[in-house]
């Protein structure tokens, strides 16, 4: 037997509803994912703030690559990316500092992630000191610990100091950090020494 248009709609939808009444599930609501080990946070760095958001964020969570998109890209901005390092970094490391570039920042971040755990602490608390803020460029200053657990003997987990960001923002209005300048004002290491000690 043929069924007409509207028929064959009705003869549609009822056998539709018979399955929906027999526990198809169709529209019931998913059982909720099983939550990961770890979650990698960071935000579109809109903002100067969000950058130093984002580079907490990636030491907390031993992120390479968000730590490294925190930093100035030569093709998407004005600079280059600089680091000036502490009098005891250019004391111990003045030839590596020299030629130091985003290349120089990737490697000692990613041989300093190998030499940890996922359970090692690694966090980043920052006090702010000063800030200057302009339309397309920040200058920031904070005082910081750095603290990063890690696996070489001898070699402390904790780095403290005082820090100054230089932020500029590209066209696509995303703000990096382009020149990053280290203090020593503790009798802790600085942070120089940790990038100089994993450079390798």
């Amino acid at each position: 037997m043929k069924v007409s248009g509207g028929g064959a709609a009705l003869l549609l939808l009822s056998a539709g509803l018979s399955g929906y009444a027999g526990g198809c599930g169709l529209f019931e609501p998913r059982s909720p994912e099983a939550p990961t080990q770890s979650s990698q946070t960071f935000l579109p760095a809109t903002d100067p703030l969000i950058v130093i958001s984002n580079l907490q964020d990636a030491i907390e969570q031993k992120s390479v690559p968000n730590y490294m998109q925190c930093l100035a890209d030569p093709l998407a901005g004005v600079h280059i990316f600089l680091f000036v390092p502490s009098s005891e970094g250019t004391a111990q490391y003045g030839s590596l500092f020299r030629t130091w570039s985003t290349a120089e920042e990737q490697a000692y971040i990613q041989n300093l992630t190998t030499r940890t755990t996922p359970a090692s602490l690694s966090k980043l608390d920052l006090t702010e000191k000063t800030r200057s803020l302009a339309t397309d460029s920040a200058l920031l200053e904070y005082d910081y610990t750095l603290t990063f657990e890690n696996t070489v003997a001898g070699f402390p987990s904790r780095a403290s100091g005082n820090l100054q960001f230089a932020l500029q923002r590209s066209s696509s209005n995303i703000w990096t950090i382009y020149r990053w300048t280290d203090f020593k004002t503790t009798n802790d290491i600085t942070w120089s020494l940790f990038k100089g000690k994993f450079s390798n």
